[in-house]
């Protein structure tokens, strides 16, 4: 049982390595960006940079690290047949719907999407 609880806590910064089509890494950035590396159905590796602030109001709302974790992975599968920039849009649709934010780019900090370096 304690490996489960160990397993289950919230660890801040880290994920455990979960399958294709999740979440495959979790690290900071020195601009305090959460950034996890997500590989699409199509074999596709994006990195997806999350605002701290943001991740950890969904991290608040959702429980725990691991569980926004997932929740992002699940958005991004939901959509990863579509380019990059569409998975963009579409995690920051429903990040800032989960959240109860208004969905204003100018304002808000919002999450970016781009083509994984660690693959390149």
């Amino acid at each position: 049982m304690d490996l489960l609880n160990d397993t289950l806590r919230p660890i801040r910064h880290e994920l455990p390595a979960i399958v294709q089509n999740e979440v495959i890494a979790m690290a900071t950035l020195p601009c305090n960006d959460f950034v996890s590396d997500f590989t699409t159905r199509l074999g596709k590796h994006l990195e997806i940079h999350f605002p701290q602030t943001l991740f950890d109001a969904l991290c608040e709302q959702l429980g725990n690290t691991y569980k926004a974790g997932c929740w992002v992975a699940a958005r991004c599968s939901e959509v990863d047949t579509l380019s990059a920039q569409t998975i963009e849009c579409y995690v920051n649709m429903m990040t800032h719907a989960k959240l109860g934010l208004k969905h204003d780019l100018s304002s808000t900090p919002c999450v970016r999407i781009a083509p994984s370096s660690l693959w390149a």
